[in-house]
C-alpha cells in the first residue's frame, strides 16, 4: 500500500483528504506544517508528499526545497496545493505538480496516480 504524507495547517482538510485517500487504497500520514512534515519523514519515508503552499512555521516551498536537497528524500514525488500560487516564487520547480485550491478530489487522485503508478 502506497503511503501519502498530507501536509496542511487546516486540520479539517487533512482529516478529509486522509479518509478519502484511505478509501481509495492509500495509507496516509499527516503534518500541520513543513517542519512537522520533516520530522514525520525522518521517522517514516512516504511514497508521495501532498502539501499546502501557505502554512506557518515552514511553508510548502521551503519543505519541497529541503526534500529535494536531501539525497534521502530527493526522489519523493511532491504535489503542492494553493489557492494563491501567484504569491509565491515557484520558479525553482522543486515539486512535481501544482494543484489549485479548491481542488476536486478526482483531480488530486489523478495527479497522485500519475506520480505513483501501481
Amino acid at each position: 500500500m502506497k503511503l501519502i504524507l498530507i501536509v496542511d495547517d487546516e486540520v479539517d482538510l487533512t482529516t478529509a483528504y486522509s479518509l478519502l485517500f484511505q478509501l481509495h487504497g492509500y495509507e496516509t500520514m499527516t503534518a500541520a506544517n513543513g517542519r512537522e512534515a520533516l520530522d514525520v519523514i525522518a521517522r517514516r519515508r512516504p511514497d508521495l508528499v501532498l502539501s499546502d503552499l501557505m502554512m506557518p512555521v515552514m511553508d510548502g516551498v521551503e519543505l519541497s526545497r529541503r526534500l529535494r536537497n536531501d539525497e534521502a528524500t530527493a526522489s519523493i514525488p511532491i504535489i503542492l496545493m494553493s489557492a494563491a500560487p501567484e504569491r509565491h516564487t515557484l520558479s525553482d520547480r522543486n515539486f512535481d505538480a501544482l494543484i489549485l485550491k479548491p481542488a476536486r478530489f478526482q483531480t488530486m487522485l489523478e495527479k497522485i496516480r500519475a506520480l505513483l503508478p501501481d
